[in-house]
């Protein structure tokens, strides 16, 4: 199923940019010390972490999404890389 191909792809490169942002989010406050800075930081590692699990989903319970899942499933993530992206 290409769909689904295509979000696994989307979803490492959310992790991967969730990293970067993470980097920059803890460099930032640990320089300044803000809670500002710590919310920043705790919303990229939560969304980091529902990468993961979405990621894991895909590969474990493959078999289980339908094709009709498979498209709104690339829709999000395709939203969630723009966004992660601006």
């Amino acid at each position: 199923m290409l769909e689904m191909d295509l979000t696994v792809a989307l979803e490492v490169l959310n992790a991967l940019l969730l990293l970067g942002l993470l980097h920059v989010f803890m460099q930032n406050y640990r320089s300044m010390k803000t809670h500002f800075g710590l919310g920043l930081l705790l919303f990229a590692g939560i969304l980091f972490l529902q990468n993961l699990t979405a990621l894991g989903f895909h590969f474990f319970m493959v078999a289980y999404y339908s094709k009709e899942v498979a498209f709104h499933a690339l829709a999000l993530k395709a939203l969630e890389s723009a966004a992660l992206l601006v």
